[in-house]
């Protein structure tokens, strides 16, 4: 073998690299222009219409419609108090985040220990 490997008919048979897979990406909203991207999780993003922070909404985030300003405050408001956007499928016995804005309050004060809630 070691014959054969001097002389070039022998060669090492290496494995192919691996490629990195995909990027995993969340969705990320700005407010100020009301539009969503899905970004990578691990940068700090930017808004590529107006440079503003983009908010890291999770992974079942629904965009609403530009022009509805209800559920577009009502995403602000349940960003803020700490909720993110997350499949219910883990967790089945959670309470859903409200449909309109009027019960964000009463939500968030109904659900300290909600599992979407990250901060407190």
């Amino acid at each position: 073998m070691e014959l054969r490997r001097a002389t070039g008919t022998r060669t090492f048979l290496t494995p192919p690299k691996r490629e990195k897979g995909p990027d995993y990406l969340i969705a990320h909203a700005c407010f100020d222009c009301r539009k969503s991207w899905k970004v990578r999780a691990d940068v700090s993003a930017r808004c590529p219409c107006c440079g503003s922070q983009l908010h890291e909404m999770g992974r079942s985030f629904k965009t609403p419609k530009k022009g509805d300003d209800e559920q577009w405050e009502k995403v602000r408001a349940l960003w803020s108090a700490g909720f993110r956007f997350s499949s219910y499928r883990s967790y089945p016995s959670a309470e859903p985040l409200p449909e309109r804005l009027r019960d964000v309050k009463d939500f968030v004060r109904r659900n300290p220990d909600h599992p979407f809630r990250i901060t407190r």
